[in-house]
């Protein structure tokens, strides 16, 4: 590509791919407090919104600039949350053999490709499943902090009262906890009695722990995801959560597709990759369910409040749009060519490496039998993003309602 001197950042970058961060203001001096995270973090911004940009539109597939591994390190959960694509009312684990998603690499093999990529310093973000339900998570995590990797865990809160000891002491980074309400909504929205005593216990117990202690770490982030069970009463949610005494609280307003969506993606993936992807079937949610006027009279009533805790809505709409963003699942806002690929790599509970977390169906290699820094530029992986980038607007169907491309 030729640049000529009279040539826009906006033009360079196709005039779509925002520069800007969505990364609240108000999280800057949480992060600060710990200046590896907030170093992180600004890395993370630099690697998205900048270099991963020119490599989007000068390296013919290729990238330079990982900076976020997802390890999604088990199957299993001890929840069946309604609206999760893996185990929710329409999730995809259910159609798999029970062989397949009890699949899980061993500490070992997640360690020497620790040692394969800590001169890059990515950011690591383990999920699940449920990451407490992997029996080598303390020690592995552990090890990652040796190497001086920032690490976050999104987790139900499962473990959290018996190991807080040890990830404070530990100088974990930062645990994402799932709250969907006060407690007979969170319970309800989680499918499990007891799920909101299990991770109020963990919680408190780790701020406890961490104020005896003088630390800072782990920060605890509170997730939010609207459904049909709290959009009337978001406000009451965030009070719930406020009282973990959260470093920031996240909302997001769900990931979903429909039918049309996802067998126009199909017939995409077939055609420019050769694959037949499903897991976008656990993403077709009954929208109608979310009562949009409550919802968006919650989200005033949010906005003109002042929280001790940052909030972070994701994506970043207006209020006004809200209701056409479940409305139209074809609206963009906005959001174009989707630069995911070109920053990160995503890693399955049985070791495959996959083009992203949320549809893991296109296969680029798995980290058992080949080194990570060499499948995330290998031929199938250089075609995925040849074949992204040749899409319309830059992005394959599916990708309209994804946190890849609306995130941070």
């Amino acid at each position: 590509m030729t640049l000529r001197k009279s040539d826009s950042w906006m033009k360079i970058y196709g005039g779509n791919i925002s520069m800007r961060s969505r990364v609240p203001l108000k999280a800057i001096p949480k992060m600060a407090k710990s200046m590896d995270v907030f170093i992180d973090m600004m890395r993370g911004i630099y690697k998205k919104h900048v270099s991963s940009v020119f490599d989007y539109y000068t390296n013919d597939g290729q990238s330079r600039s990982l900076w976020l591994i997802s390890m999604r390190i088990t199957n299993l959960c001890n929840q069946r949350c309604a609206i999760c694509a893996q185990w929710g009312e329409k999730g995809y684990n259910f159609e798999r053999p029970n062989t397949v998603v009890r699949e899980q690499v061993d500490v070992e093999t997640y360690k020497r490709m620790i040692d394969d990529v800590a001169d890059v310093k990515p950011h690591i973000y383990i999920t699940g499943g449920e990451p407490f339900l992997y029996k080598g998570l303390i020690p592995l995590v552990n090890y990652m902090k040796e190497k001086k990797l920032n690490v976050q865990i999104v987790t139900n809160g499962v473990g959290l009262e018996k190991w807080a000891e040890e990830m404070v002491e530990n100088e974990w980074d930062a645990l994402c906890v799932s709250i969907d309400g006060p407690k007979e909504v969170h319970d309800q929205c989680r499918g499990l009695e007891g799920a909101y005593d299990t991770l109020k216990k963990g919680v408190q117990k780790i701020q406890a722990i961490k104020a005896e202690k003088g630390r800072q770490k782990p920060y605890i982030i509170t997730l939010t995801t609207i459904s049909g069970r709290n959009a009337s009463i978001l406000v009451e949610s965030l009070e719930e959560a406020e009282k973990l005494n959260p470093d920031g609280m996240i909302v997001y307003y769900s990931w979903f597709t429909t039918e049309e969506i996802g067998q126009s993606h199909v017939a995409v993936m077939e055609e420019k990759l050769g694959c037949t992807p499903t897991a976008w079937r656990g993403y077709v949610i009954n929208r109608d369910e979310i009562d949009l006027n409550a919802l968006v009279e919650n989200i005033k009533t949010i906005k003109s409040r002042n929280f001790n805790s940052f909030i972070h809505f994701i994506p970043a709409l207006k209020v006004e749009d809200i209701p056409t963003y479940y409305q139209e699942p074809g609206n963009l806002f906005g959001y174009e060519k989707c630069v995911a690929p070109w920053f990160m790599v995503d890693i399955m509970p049985n070791g495959d490496v996959v083009t992203c977390r949320d549809h893991p169906d296109y296969i680029v290699g798995n980290i058992c039998n080949d080194s990570l820094l060499n499948i995330y530029n290998n031929e199938k992986y250089k075609a995925f993003r040849r074949a992204l980038k040749s899409c319309d607007k830059g992005l394959f169907p599916i990708c309209v309602r994804c946190c890849g491309l609306m995130g941070f």
